[in-house]
């Protein structure tokens, strides 16, 4: 399907992917808001937790983008047996990708935190969740593909009713088995696990049946699995090997911010964990934005209009702005009463007040730093997105090292990390962008 960058079509693709990030931050933010409630040992693991988690994922994000980025490119040259056969040899990869990260989560992992972080009960804690949300991975890369896939043909409704799904299971489960209601077993903060788990799979069957109701298995070839394809297999490799590495850049980068923070004390990383839950809920339509940014550059390039991508730039901004502005209004205005949605404890919510504002600052920042960032992934020039992000992270953790370590300032310093970090990505990704050294490449 060819994309056009109106307003009208922006906001189509968009809008489901905004529901599905609410979706994909409900687990954390449900899992926070739930253990705020249940001891400040376990809502402080949480925050950690996910971050490992997210690092976790950084192998299958770098494949699902390259299946996405090959996907807009397919679709725009209007080859849709092309569209499944990468779809399909992506499913291989990712399950091979998730299947090892799983290993490491239960084999490797609990030696290494075991070192490093400061709390006994924060490491126990991570690990009463992990040994059981590993098992996720696999479905929520499977989960993951299939956006990509919508994403790519323009029809990301489905996402609507999948971001449905993993919401009320997740939510539905977390009270039966953090707290042990209805007669089920208490299980604490791996009660979130299993929510996290069960939450997964219950997308993946959700997609899996549009699927098969739309005919997407005859119309793309989806889900019809051939013989290792060599070729395809290498290809998306090559495009998702430096996506993999910006996203384990990325994600390293959360680890080791949570980790600085550990360091500060329980307190702190309860706190943080607070604050990062906020700041996922206004980061939802800037990352949903810039991933149908990403998937029209790529598009508007297969047709050959690459004329149009500063228009389309630009109006994902704005509607990205839209979106943002009204949740840091209402913010400002009772960051208190926003707060207590988290939280009961008054403590906890006085003391978060300061890095609250410094993370709605990085939002607005974030609005054009990531559309011109996706953009730059969006030409396939995933290497020099790559580089970029290796910038962000390098200024992020050392302002934040400083913060913490060198000058021994409080929490609210230590997130200023963030906003230096988006700036550098806005004049780091607009000036590649504009300097067209995408256009030698071929996809």
């Amino acid at each position: 399907m060819a994309f056009t960058p109106s307003y009208r079509r922006i906001w189509s693709v968009s809008y489901p992917l905004i529901l599905a990030g609410i979706s994909e931050t409900v687990v954390e933010v449900t899992d926070a808001i739930f253990l705020a409630r249940y001891g400040l040992t376990e809502l402080a693991a949480i925050g950690l937790a996910g971050a490992i988690f997210a690092f976790a994922t950084f192998l299958t994000l770098g494949l699902v983008d390259a299946i996405q980025i090959v996907i807009g490119r397919r679709v725009g040259e209007r080859e849709p047996a092309s569209v499944g056969r990468a779809f399909n040899q992506g499913l291989y990869l990712l399950a091979l990708a998730s299947l090892l990260m799983i290993g490491v989560i239960l084999f490797v992992l609990p030696a290494f935190t075991r070192e490093v972080l400061a709390s006994v009960e924060v490491h126990l804690a991570v690990h009463d969740y992990l040994r059981i949300a590993a098992f996720g991975l696999l479905f929520n890369a499977i989960n993951l593909a299939y956006s990509a896939f919508y994403v790519g043909i323009s029809r990301t409704r489905v996402l609507i009713g999948a971001t449905v799904v993993l919401a009320v299971t997740n939510i539905l489960l977390d009270y039966l088995l953090i707290f042990g209601n209805f007669g089920l077993p208490e299980m604490g903060i791996a009660g979130a696990g299993v929510a996290s788990l069960g939450a997964e799979i219950a997308a993946v069957l959700f997609i899996t049946a549009d699927v098969i109701r739309r005919r997407y298995t005859v119309s793309y070839g989806l889900l019809r699995f051939t013989r290792w394809d060599g070729a395809m297999a290498r290809h998306l490799v090559g495009i998702g090997t430096p996506v993999s590495l910006d996203a384990l850049v990325e994600t390293a980068r959360w680890f080791l911010f949570f980790l600085i923070i550990e360091q500060l004390g329980e307190q702190s990383l309860a706190i943080a964990t607070i604050v990062y839950s906020c700041y996922a809920v206004f980061l939802i339509p800037v990352d949903a934005f810039s991933e149908s940014v990403c998937s029209m550059v790529s598009n508007l390039i297969g047709q050959r209009r690459q004329g149009q991508l500063g228009l389309l730039i630009r109006r994902a901004m704005t509607l990205s702005l839209a979106g943002v502005v009204p949740v840091l209004l209402i913010t400002g205005l009772a960051p208190e009463w926003v707060l207590s949605l988290f939280t009961p404890d008054e403590d906890l919510i006085e003391a978060a007040l300061i890095s609250l504002m410094v993370v709605m600052l990085a939002t607005f920042i974030a609005v054009p730093a990531e559309a011109f960032n996706a953009a730059v992934a969006g030409t396939g020039d995933t290497w020099a997105a790559l580089a970029i992000q290796v910038v962000i992270s390098l200024t992020t953790l050392t302002v934040a090292a400083v913060a913490a370590f060198g000058l021994g300032l409080s929490l609210p310093w230590v997130w200023a990390a963030e906003v230096a970090g988006w700036l550098v990505c806005l004049i780091a990704a607009w000036t590649w962008f504009v300097s067209g050294a995408w256009r030698r490449l071929r996809i």
